[in-house]
């Protein structure tokens, strides 16, 4: 009698899972301290190394689902805005690729099955440049589940960073410019910029726009 093929277990659907739900959850609970944080890293703001050493902190806390946020505060205190936008985003595009490389890799197995799934085709259809800029530049949104979902969706690679660039550079000058100006204040209770975020839902708002301007050209024959 031949016994019937035992069904493997998607462990690494599972892994992928526990990663990412983490640093969601870390995410919105806010784990880091960031006072405390800056306090500390304040006596290394100057050194040649500081600056390399955020990139590299980030790209590692992105490439495991974990939240970069305090280093976006840590280049926009220590460092001009345009300064600050070019180590965000280093770091921010590194931790993205890496993430996406590495859930590639851990969705091979499975991501052939989920293929023929509305669901998975409704998020590829909408894997677009102008709406994955929007989603980089909405405030607050967790950039795990972007990194982690291009990999699994297989979202070309050139459209993935160039919406990632894009993204964290709206973003990053916008943080490091209202960090920057908190920083000047008394203190951190004015930190939450209500122009900085209305700006960052302008953006977004014009990457859909736009993209439903270039829908509506295609479909009645003016694109």
């Amino acid at each position: 009698m031949v016994e019937p093929a035992k069904k493997k277990i998607p462990y690494k659907i599972m892994i992928l899972g526990v990663i990412l739900s983490t640093g969601v959850i870390l995410h919105l609970l806010g784990w880091f301290d960031v006072r405390r944080f800056l306090a500390e890293a304040e006596a290394y703001a100057r050194a040649w190394w500081f600056a390399p050493a955020i990139v590299v902190a980030k790209v590692a806390l992105y490439a495991f689902a974990l939240p970069g946020s305090m280093l976006i505060w840590v280049a926009g205190l220590f460092y001009a805005p345009l300064t600050a936008t070019m180590v965000i985003v280093a770091g921010g595009t590194g931790g993205a690729v890496a993430a996406y490389a590495f859930t590639r890799g851990m969705s091979t197995d499975f991501a052939g099955g989920i293929e023929s799934s509305r669901f998975f085709n409704l998020l590829r259809r909408h894997s677009d440049l102008a709406t994955l800029c929007a989603i980089r530049t909405l405030p607050n949104f967790p950039h795990s589940v972007i990194n982690y979902g291009a990999g699994i969706l297989g979202v070309p690679l050139p459209r993935f960073i160039a919406a990632t660039i894009v993204g964290f550079s709206a973003k990053g000058y916008l943080y490091a410019s209202m960090i920057r100006r908190a920083a000047k204040a008394e203190g951190f209770s004015d930190v939450v910029d209500l122009r900085t975020v209305g700006s960052l839902f302008i953006i977004a708002g014009l990457f859909v726009a736009g993209k439903l301007i270039q829908r509506y050209a295609r479909t009645t024959g003016r694109g």
